[in-house]
């Protein structure tokens, strides 16, 4: 039997460890990573832009120690996709499902036209299986919780990072872009998880009392790493349970940082089912917005 090739359609899961949309396009055969530079971003801020191009640099480090490599290219996703679809002949895109307005038009408006399959892995439970009784999604944090954790599998051990990464030779690949570090938070998958370890064996203990102190370094310093993908929501809820393979002890520390790390899981349920709050208030005179979970800082 011949081995189809896939695309790996990165967007914001920039990752190997806990990806199921990689894994999907293993399954299939050999994988084309790649990483689409959207004209929609050209609007965002410096550092912003430089933490993304430093951490598509580690990405790219991270494939080739495994026999792999990033395929970096410009343009609207649709016309990237299927340029590169006739390019290499791969048959298949496999991408991880992202929740914004606009990422589900735009891949509505792809799956329309190429064969993308959407993989559930931004978030530890999708959308649409948080529901009420009535079918209808919540608005109140404490019931979204109360059922978030009362649905929560009894394994939730992340994926390991695949050993080795079968990408044909030769693609065309676009330059990375150059960046500026930022010191203080160096990007790439290898710093998210050194950070989520050095948090999750000591600092985790105190954090119900320590993440209000300015005088203490008392957060976990991980809300651009998960709003990039560099870690998934699922390895940091897995360090934090109080279970054998979890570091989180079960203390209040721990307990709250769960708690935090829900809120940022229930804001995107809200923008899901309620698109319209990207760009107003969810109800008139409220403080809740789409992007308020952007900015938790767990």
């Amino acid at each position: 039997m011949m081995e189809k090739t896939s695309i790996w359609w990165m967007r914001r899961d920039l990752r190997l460890s806990d990806n199921p949309a990689l894994y999907a396009a293993l399954e299939a055969g050999s994988v084309i990573p790649l990483f689409i530079l959207d004209p929609k971003f050209d609007s965002a801020s410096p550092r912003r832009r430089n933490f993304l191009y430093e951490g598509l640099h580690a990405l790219d480090r991270d494939l080739r120690a495994r026999g792999s490599y990033l395929v970096l290219r410009s343009g609207p996703p649709l016309e990237v996709l299927r340029a590169l679809l006739a390019e290499t002949g791969a048959a298949a895109i496999f991408a991880e499902e992202d929740f914004t307005p606009y990422a589900r038009e735009r891949d509505a408006a792809v799956a329309r036209a190429l064969p993308l399959t959407l993989i559930h892995g931004q978030t530890v439970h999708h959308p649409l299986a948080l529901l009420k009784p009535d079918g209808t999604p919540y608005t109140v944090y404490t019931p979204f919780s109360k059922t978030w954790k009362a649905l929560l599998p009894a394994d939730l051990t992340p994926l390991p990072a695949p050993k080795t990464i079968p990408t044909p030779a030769g693609i065309r690949t676009d330059p990375l872009p150059a960046f500026q570090a930022n010191p203080g938070f160096p990007a790439g998958e290898a710093e998210a998880l050194r950070r989520l370890n050095q948090f999750t064996n000591s600092p985790i203990t105190n954090y119900h009392e320590s993440r209000n102190r300015l005088d203490l370094d008392g957060t976990s310093r991980l809300s651009p790493y998960l709003r990039f993908g560099m870690i998934s929501l699922r390895q940091a809820v897995h360090a934090a349970l109080p279970s054998p393979s979890g570091r989180g002890g079960g203390g209040e520390g721990a307990a709250t940082w769960l708690n935090e790390l829900i809120w940022r899981e229930f804001y995107i349920s809200i923008l899901y089912h309620f698109p319209h709050v990207a760009h107003t208030a969810f109800n008139p005179g409220e403080w809740l917005n789409s992007w308020a979970f952007l900015r938790i800082c767990p």
